[in-house]
């Protein structure tokens, strides 16, 4: 059993540290979360600098390596800034999907401008009445002669103002049962791609935290869309989301677990320099008890964390049944109790820590949304449950315990 990172490795994490220390700027930052801008200008560097598509195959630009490189590529930048780390890799996530089951055609359009830090993504699956239960479909699909038509409204999408490409799932058949019957396409924003209809976006506004992201209404009206922007197999669009959340949730859990780094290295530093009654903070039982408790559990999720991103990259056939249980545990785990740290965080400031300018109280209110989207935790437990309640005993005693 190896702990030890590759010297690749090492040296992405440290170049993404160096990214992220050079270039996120805090007066940029700050305009950025008053002015809800995403930053375009920082997310374009990342992708000129190879941080973007790391996992993406090298015929599309990407690096050719795994879920692990992500990682730690996200837990730095979101250590560095939680509403920057977050901004920029909600801008390429999405696309993921695409590199699983798009057709190379596909891949080479959409992917190689994504991974240069030219395109952002988008994926338009919530709507106002299916939200964690994305077992049917109001957005319907329908085939005609020179393509597919699309009708129905979407809600909290993601980068919707500014994307340039969504993927959309809609319910392809209307008879299907639970699940069953529904299709995932590729919409560009260049209304020049469309065969007719049109697409609305409007924006939602008054968000609790990420405000350097948008995040959309998408209404669809007889929007019609080439034959060749299906996306994967016709009818197995839920299979496909659910296959492409396998992986996010790791990295998603990475937001958390560098949010929560980065909350913690400023309670210490401020544990350390603080003083009260003559005595630096840290020196009272009370505080120092409480950053040792924070730096156990920041171990307790780095080594999740990496532990599922591994099984995903190189975990051996015998473990592949197990993926969705531990990316549910990751993506469970690594949020709330990041939401814990970064609220101890809070606390070792005191009243400092209340106000935007510690930067940990942002931290808090942008990694809340790490517990919802993707799944909320809730539903992680329950996908929890129902795997444990199915898989054999002697495999779960053997290979997980």
């Amino acid at each position: 059993m190896d702990f030890e990172l590759t010297r690749e490795q090492k040296d992405i994490k440290k170049a993404a540290a160096e990214f992220a220390q050079g270039e996120f700027d805090k007066d940029f930052i700050l305009l950025c979360e008053a002015d809800h801008r995403f930053p375009r200008e920082i997310y374009q560097k990342a992708g000129e600098l190879g941080f973007i598509g790391l996992d993406y195959s090298e015929d599309v630009g990407g690096g050719g390596l795994g879920v692990m490189e992500n990682v730690l590529v996200i837990e730095a930048f979101c250590k560095a800034d939680s509403g920057m780390g977050m901004a920029i890799h909600l801008a390429y996530l999405p696309a993921k999907i695409v590199k699983k089951f798009g057709t190379p055609p596909q891949r080479k359009k959409f992917l190689t401008p994504l991974v240069a830090g030219k395109w952002v993504s988008a994926v338009s699956f919530t709507e106002p009445d299916h939200g964690s239960d994305l077992t049917r479909m109001e957005t319907t699909l329908e085939e005609e002669a020179d393509g597919f038509v699309l009708n129905g409204t979407k809600i909290f999408t993601t980068n919707g103002k500014y994307a340039d490409f969504f993927i959309v799932l809609a319910q392809e058949d209307p008879n299907a049962g639970p699940g069953k019957g529904m299709s995932t396409i590729l919409v560009e924003r260049d209304s020049n791609s469309w065969l007719g209809g049109n697409m609305e976006i409007n924006e939602i506004t008054g968000k609790m935290g990420l405000r350097m992201t948008s995040s959309s209404e998408v209404v669809f009206h007889d929007l019609k869309i080439p034959r060749e922007n299906i996306l994967g197999e016709r009818g197995r669009g839920l299979m496909n989301v659910l296959e492409f959340l396998d992986e996010s949730r790791i990295e998603i859990g990475a937001q958390a677990l560098g949010n929560c780094e980065g909350a913690f290295l400023k309670a210490l530093a401020h544990a350390r320099e603080r003083k009260q009654f003559n005595r630096p903070i840290i020196d009272f039982q009370g505080v120092g008890h409480k950053l040792a408790r924070m730096w156990s559990r920041i171990q307790s999720l780095k080594w999740l964390n990496y532990y599922g991103a591994w099984l995903c990259d190189k975990g051996p056939a015998r473990l592949s049944r197990s993926i969705p249980l531990i990316t549910s545990v990751v993506k469970h785990h690594v949020p709330e109790t990041a939401k814990a740290i970064i609220d101890d965080a809070i606390t070792v400031f005191g009243g400092y820590g209340y106000f935007l300018d510690q930067e940990v109280e942002r931290r808090y209110r942008d990694n809340r949304i790490v517990e919802v989207y993707e799944g909320t935790v809730e539903v992680q437990l329950n996908n929890i449950v129902r795997v444990l309640g199915k898989m054999p005993l002697p495999f779960l005693d053997t290979e997980l315990l």
